[in-house]
């Protein structure tokens, strides 16, 4: 295990990254990304490791290698945002080879994620990792929003209830299931009577035994003027 801090000034734990399993090589090629963030940063070799430190801990973002050394991602996960979890309202950044992206994303269930190959370029990486960590956690509307989903085929309009909900998606129940990788539009209420709408992509279903319900969840792809910087907004008043 090492310990780092890159950047200047004494950082709170809002600013706090924690990295798990990254080879040398890229650690190294990410590490000016996060000079430039000016973070605390705290670096593990194991996942078991970097579950209690994030137990005791928040972390605003985990980035880590997939596949892990000792954990399969979806236990790694789970326990991260786990109810008992300082960093559960953590975002993930998954870095793995471009083959098994596909893969790494369907190991990941609720909260703000994204995957890249390692391959990529740095720039691209800190722009993700900048997204990140300026994304507010996931949260369950104070108020159940009513969800109006087109479907993008035969714009067929049904209702839905959204149950979480983040700048970066929301899982959805009571409506008809959507296949993964549906593309539809959304149409729904905010608590403060903000109306957002956009579109998305189904991106996993629920698991019924672990999230208590039935449903699927939709990934932004994008929103129409506005709408973005209001649900923002919510997101991080909840947070607040």
């Amino acid at each position: 295990m090492v310990r780092t801090r890159l950047g200047r000034g004494e950082m709170d734990d809002h600013k706090a990254i924690l990295t798990v399993a990254l080879d040398p090589e890229t650690f190294e090629r990410i590490a000016p990304v996060l000079k430039r963030s000016s973070l605390s940063v705290q670096a593990v070799t194991q996942a078991s490791a970097a579950l209690d430190f994030a137990a005791q801990k928040k972390y605003s973002l985990v980035i880590c290698r997939y596949p892990l050394p000792d954990l399969k991602l979806r236990e790694f996960v789970s326990a991260i945002r786990g109810p008992s979890s300082a960093s559960k309202t953590a975002s993930l950044l998954l870095l793995t080879i471009p083959e098994m992206v596909s893969e790494a994303r369907s190991g990941v269930h609720g909260g703000p994620f994204m995957v890249f190959s390692g391959q990529e370029n740095v720039g691209t990486i800190g722009q993700g990792t900048a997204h990140l960590l300026q994304v507010a956690p996931r949260h369950a509307p104070r108020i159940s929003s009513r969800l109006q989903v087109n479907l993008e085929e035969d714009t067929e309009a049904f209702q839905g209830w959204v149950v979480d909900l983040s700048v970066s998606g929301m899982l959805v129940t009571d409506s008809p299931m959507l296949s993964v990788g549906s593309a539809c539009f959304f149409d729904f209420t905010l608590p403060t009577g903000d109306v957002i709408r956009g579109t998305g992509t189904v991106v996993r279903h629920a698991a019924p035994r672990r999230e208590k319900i039935t449903g699927f969840a939709i990934r932004f792809v994008d929103f129409q003027p506005g709408c973005a910087e209001a649900l923002e907004a919510w997101c991080q008043g909840e947070e607040g």
